[in-house]
């Protein structure tokens, strides 16, 4: 059971890093009190390259919406035989370990993760939705969608991977125009 006290989502903080992972979570809804985590995608970054990934299907222990599944592509048959969050607790904290965690829209799945999992994070994390309005003030929308079409970056398909390419691609974009 899911405590209504929110657990906490690590530090913001606004700084580019050769050295994080993106996180990127499918739910199956908006709302961290109500809806679950139906799959996470993880990729490690060091020197500015990726050189880990980590991605899994979850049990939400609910059913997943006809719309959730047209938007992810994600069915009820995909999750059936899928582990439990409880399951794979212990690798996704190993996996991200101290590193700052980078995303679009981060306090989003950090919310979902935190309280998941049941766990307070500690972490730094940058956020590239923020990064994005700052960098591209111009621009009527940010979201993730937006940035990889405006940019030419690889198609985000809102699967968890996917994503965690795209907002990786976002972030070092970002970084390099920034340091020019």
């Amino acid at each position: 059971m899911i405590s209504m006290q929110p657990k906490k989502r690590g530090k913001y903080t606004k700084k580019f890093i050769n050295h994080y992972c993106v996180l990127d979570l499918e739910t199956t809804g908006l709302s961290w009190k109500e809806d679950q985590i139906i799959e996470i995608g993880i990729l490690k970054i060091r020197n500015n390259k990726i050189v880990q990934q980590y991605s899994q299907l979850i049990n939400p222990k609910q059913k997943i919406s006809l719309f959730i599944t047209h938007l992810t592509g994600i069915t009820n048959e995909m999750i059936i035989n899928a582990p439990y969050l409880e399951d794979i607790k212990k690798d996704i904290i190993e996996f991200i370990g101290q590193d700052t965690i980078v995303g679009h829209n981060t306090s989003f799945d950090l919310n979902f993760l935190a309280n998941g999992l049941n766990i307070d994070i500690h972490n730094e994390y940058v956020d590239t939705l923020y990064l994005s309005r700052k960098a591209y003030p111009q621009l009527k929308h940010h979201r993730l969608s937006d940035m990889v079409q405006f940019l030419h970056l690889s198609q985000n398909e809102h699967r968890a991977l996917a994503d965690c390419i795209a907002t990786y691609e976002l972030y070092e974009h970002i970084k390099r125009k920034e340091e020019a």
